[in-house]
């Protein structure tokens, strides 16, 4: 979850270069077309073959793709186009709410007193680091964008809940893969040009959307659905928290931006509540293991 954190921390800086050049659409329909192209490589690689999904399996895996592939990133990169990076980040950043809720009522995740505060907590940082490092600021006033990364949220949020079974059964590459390969079907029809836009794209552009594509979307997603196997789905979402203080750091390094007061008691505040969403779940079983071990041999990647 560190890798992946460090990756999609910086996703919101290519998706801002990315926009330059492409529509919301368009540099969707892009990053899962290569994403595509190397879960194949990464298929072939650690298979030695491309899986077939079961028949029972095709409708869950449509659905990830509808609601973890497709619906997050077009409404992400759409939110984006009216919101700075760090407004979008605090929205996104509140989906381990959503996912403690869900997995408490349906995976019986229980989260404690402890858990309860770590959120509490974690949230308060994301608002101060928000606050201050977003560049633009906390700029509600354009309720389309706001809007559009909530629904990202909240298709976010569902994600580990749905994935959590075939992710064990399966393992995060080939769930990964399906994921983006029927998500790339979903963008086709509504491409707007992706692959006619290719031809006339800048240096930075391009390396914004292979950025995405490969390290954002396929090491990405492969690291986390590994978290999600091993963590469990509220561990695993409590460190999304962390993606608004790595952004901010790299904002500081690459782009210059200044780092207040606020913006390091907001990233101890952030570090504090994962640590609290960890320590309750820290005895706990991890996902496909049981105390007998009658899980063993199940969910492991090839």
């Amino acid at each position: 979850m560190g890798l992946s954190v460090l990756l999609w921390a910086n996703a919101f800086i290519a998706i801002k270069l990315g926009l330059r050049e492409l529509s919301f659409l368009s540099l969707t329909t892009l990053r899962f077309f290569f994403a595509s192209l190397f879960f194949v490589a990464a298929l072939l690689l650690t298979q030695g073959r491309i899986p077939l999904p079961r028949r029972k399996e095709l409708p869950l895996l449509v659905l990830l793709a509808i609601i973890g592939a497709a619906l997050y990133h077009v409404a992400l990169n759409y939110g984006e186009l009216f919101i700075p990076a760090g407004t979008a980040s605090l929205i996104i950043g509140s989906s381990p709410i959503f996912t403690a809720i869900l997995a408490s009522l349906f995976l019986k995740d229980r989260l404690g007193w402890i858990g309860v505060l770590g959120i509490i907590m974690a949230f308060a940082g994301l608002f101060l680091i928000s606050w201050k490092g977003s560049g633009g600021g906390l700029d509600f006033s354009n309720l389309k964008g706001v809007a559009a990364v909530l629904v990202a949220t909240l298709g976010w949020s569902t994600y580990p809940i749905l994935a959590r079974r075939i992710v064990l059964e399966r393992g995060p590459i080939f769930v990964s893969a399906y994921m983006f390969f029927i998500g790339l079907l979903i963008m086709l029809p509504i491409s707007d040009g992706a692959f006619t836009a290719m031809s006339s794209l800048s240096l930075t552009t391009w390396g914004a959307v292979l950025f995405l594509a490969i390290f954002c979307t396929v090491l990405g997603y492969i690291f986390y659905n590994r978290s999600l196997q091993i963590l469990g789905a509220t561990t695993t979402m409590a460190y999304v928290y962390l993606i608004p203080v790595v952004a901010v750091f790299f904002g500081w390094l690459i782009l210059g931006e200044s780092i207040h007061l606020e913006l390091v008691l907001g990233a101890a505040m952030v570090i504090l509540g994962v640590l609290a969403i960890n320590l309750r779940s820290r005895r706990k079983p991890a996902l496909g293991r049981s105390p007998s071990g009658a899980a063993k041999g199940r969910g492991k990647p090839a």
